[in-house]
C-alpha cells in the first residue's frame, strides 16, 4: 500500500500479481460455494447462517494468506477495486496505477470462476458461477446503502491501523477479518459482496446482471468516501496539533 510511483515494469508486474491473486481468491470463493452450498456435496451445510459463518472464516484465511504472500506484499494486496480507489483517494496510491490495477482485478474476477468451472465442471454452471444476489425483498437503495456502509466500516478499521506504523503488519489481518465478518453477517441479506471483483466475473459468465451495477458501484463509492475522509483527517491533524497564536 505504497504511495511511491512505480516504473512501467513494476506497474505491469504488480498488476499481474493483482490478476493472479484475484484469480486465486475467486477460484477459492467459487470452490467454497460449490463445496458448502450445493446439496450433492459431502461438505454441504444446510443451515445458511452456519454455512456463511464457515465461508466467512475460510475466505478470511484465504484472503490473509494471499495478502501476506510475496505477490500480495509486492502489489499491496488490493484484490478489490474499492480498496484501490480508497488508497488513491487517500493519497497513498498513484493515480496512473488505478486503471491497470482495476483491470487486472476484474480480469481475475473472470479467471477465477472460469478456472473453477474447468476443475469442478457442471456444478459451477448450475450454481451460476457463485453469482452473488441479495435476499428477496431487498430493494436497490437498501442494497446500495448496506453494501456501501459495510465496506466503509472495514476501511475505517484499516485506517485506524494505518495511523500506527507499528501496526501495519496487521493490515491484511484486519481486512481479512472484516471481510469474513461481512460474509457471516450480511450474506443472507445483501449477498455480502463489497468487492466489484466478487460480482463481475460470475455475472459475466452466467449472463445474469440483475444487481450488477449496484454491486459494482457501492464499493467504489465506499472507497472514495472513506479515502477522502481519511485524507482530510490526516491533513487536519497537524493543524490541530499546532498551538494557537495571537
Amino acid at each position: 500500500m505504497s504511495s511511491s510511483a512505480p516504473s512501467r515494469a513494476d506497474l505491469a508486474r504488480h498488476s499481474g500479481y493483482e490478476f493472479l491473486s484475484t484469480t486465486a481468491l475467486m477460484f477459492g470463493v467459487v470452490s467454497l460455494v460449490r463445496l458448502l452450498a450445493l446439496p450433492d456435496s459431502p461438505l454441504a451445510i444446510s443451515d445458511p447462517h452456519l454455512m456463511l459463518g464457515t465461508a466467512g472464516a475460510v475466505v478470511a484465511l484465504l484472503l490473509a494468506a494471499l495478502m501476506y504472500a510475496p505477490t500480495g506484499r509486492a502489489s499491496g494486496g488490493h484484490f478489490n477495486p474499492g480498496v484501490t480507489v480508497f488508497l488513491w483517494a487517500d493519497g497513498l496510491f498513484p493515480g496512473r496505477a488505478v486503471l491497470p490495477y482495476v483491470a487486472a482485478q476484474l480480469a481475475g474476477s473472470v479467471g477465477g470462476p472460469a478456472l473453477a468451472r474447468l476443475v469442478w465442471g457442471d456444478p459451477v454452471t448450475r450454481m451460476h458461477y457463485a453469482l452473488v444476489a441479495p435476499a428477496p425483498g431487498t430493494g436497490t437503495t437498501a442494497l446500495f446503502l448496506i453494501e456501501t456502509a459495510a465496506l466503509i466500516a472495514v476501511l475505517a478499521a484499516v485506517a485506524v491501523v494505518m495511523a500506527r506504523p507499528r501496526w501495519h503488519i496487521l493490515i491484511p489481518a484486519v481486512i481479512a477479518v472484516g471481510v469474513g465478518l461481512v460474509i457471516a453477517t450480511l450474506g443472507t441479506v445483501t449477498g455480502a459482496n463489497i468487492n466489484p471483483a466478487r460480482a463481475f466475473g460470475p455475472a459475466l459468465l452466467s449472463g445474469e446482471y440483475a444487481h450488477l451495477w449496484t454491486y459494482l458501484l457501492s464499493p467504489l463509492v465506499a472507497g472514495l468516501l472513506a479515502g477522502l475522509v481519511h485524507r482530510a483527517l490526516r491533513a487536519a491533524k497537524p493543524a490541530a496539533a499546532r498551538p494557537a497564536t495571537t
